[in-house]
């Protein structure tokens, strides 16, 4: 379960062939494998991280009790 707090902080940058999105916040991720694995069916939310490590190239997790910062990379295809 995701504790959210303050403000969130969008960033977006061309990077070695990628699009990288990086959001940060004061929140707390409490499960490490949060996206990693699909919630109950049950569950009416919880799906939106689950879809972006789907989607994209790389997903990397970073929580601390100061906040957490995900950045995501898409790969740039210039055919």
């Amino acid at each position: 379960m995701r504790k959210h707090g303050g403000t969130c902080r969008p960033r977006l940058w061309q990077e070695a062939g990628h699009l990288v999105c990086e959001v940060r916040d004061t929140g707390h991720l409490a499960d490490p494998l949060a996206g990693r694995r699909p919630p109950n069916p049950e569950q009416l939310g919880g799906r939106g991280l689950l879809i972006v490590n789907e989607l994209a190239d790389l997903v990397r997790v970073h929580t601390t009790s100061q906040g957490t910062t995900l950045r995501v990379m898409l790969r740039l295809d210039h055919a």
